[in-house]
């Protein structure tokens, strides 16, 4: 099955005198303003059914959405940025003040401008209007907020899931995870018994995603179920219901700490004692590190890693061998 069409842009590939130009020829629908000298951008764009997730690294730069503009090009979108750097928005009734990693909500058919700030993977979502006021009735009220708090955060990590996966995505999934998106956005905009049901599922996958990259990036700390709740902000009934497919949490981190160990033991060039790895991925104990790899692989740890070692053995003499004769044609 094919995965979603991507594009992509540079100005790297053009003379440093052409390249804002070229630039906000690409954001047409945008008034634009930076440093032309020295200016460097690129974007991706990868394409989810109906909606857009754009990848963009850009000089710093002020953008917006004057009068004139939306008189002219009637854009019936809504944009939505998550940017590693805070900036503020001023729309026709406020100023508001956004923060790094906050995702803030516009529409590009009403006025608005952001004041000037650098792009380093900041990620956009491009959403259809008609889209958006499905799920989202009173969608003219969106415009300048800033999903903030624990719901925010939680569009923000779907957000960037989406960004993670992009390059793996099948276009037969892209509809759905346009929905789902969306989804978690009405109940995150517009908290309602309603808005949270019809999210829950995608909201789920969501949590789990944000608790197993936690749980994966801390392998080698002692961690305990409050500590990874706290992490993702859930409560420790919320968070065991979220492993309940994985057999429990505990089971979780013990399988990914146990994979963890079977990959260095594989690798021939870690020059580490298996007590040094069981330790680096939290077994202090050897005991309870021996029978726990045996239940899972069906084989000691020396075993395992003395067949590893012969395999790659025999793999370089194999590479060795069919390079003479090889050679020996030549």
């Amino acid at each position: 099955m094919s995965v979603i069409l991507r594009s992509f842009f540079t100005t790297a590939t053009l003379p440093e005198r052409d390249r804002f130009e070229a630039w906000r020829a690409l954001l047409a629908a945008h008034d634009l303003d930076a440093e032309p000298h020295g200016f460097s951008a690129d974007i991706e764009t990868a394409h989810l059914g109906p909606m857009l997730l754009h990848v963009m690294n850009a000089a710093p730069q002020r953008t917006g959405r004057s009068l004139s503009r939306i008189r002219q090009d009637t854009q019936e979108r809504f944009t939505l940025l998550l940017s590693q750097y805070p900036y503020r928005i001023e729309t026709e009734h406020n100023v508001l003040d956004v923060p790094s990693n906050a995702v803030s909500v516009n529409d590009l058919s009403q006025p608005y401008r952001r004041s000037r700030s650098p792009e380093t993977a900041s990620l956009i979502l491009s959403l259809a209007r008609e889209r958006v006021a499905s799920v989202v009735p009173d969608e003219d009220a969106l415009h300048g907020l800033v999903l903030s708090g624990a719901a925010g955060r939680l569009f923000a990590e779907h957000v960037r899931g989406l960004a993670v996966q992009r390059h793996t995505i099948l276009a037969a999934e892209a509809p759905d995870l346009a929905q789902a998106t969306l989804h978690i956005l009405a109940a995150c905009a517009r908290p309602s018994p309603d808005n949270l049901a019809r999210a829950s599922a995608p909201l789920a996958v969501a949590r789990l995603r944000k608790a197993k990259r936690f749980i994966r990036g801390h392998l080698a700390t002692p961690l305990k179920i409050d500590q990874i709740a706290v992490a993702v902000g859930l409560s420790r009934s919320q968070l065991y219901r979220l492993f309940e497919a994985e057999d429990g949490v505990a089971r979780y981190l013990r399988q990914q700490r146990l994979a963890a160990v079977r990959a260095a033991l594989a690798n021939a060039q870690d020059p580490r004692s298996i007590t040094e790895i069981g330790a680096a991925y939290g077994f202090t104990n050897a005991t309870h590190l021996s029978r726990a790899f045996r239940e899972a692989y069906g084989q000691s740890l020396r075993d395992y890693r003395r067949t590893r070692a012969h395999s790659s053995k025999k793999i370089r003499t194999d590479e060795t061998t069919v390079g003479d004769w090889l050679r020996s044609l030549g």
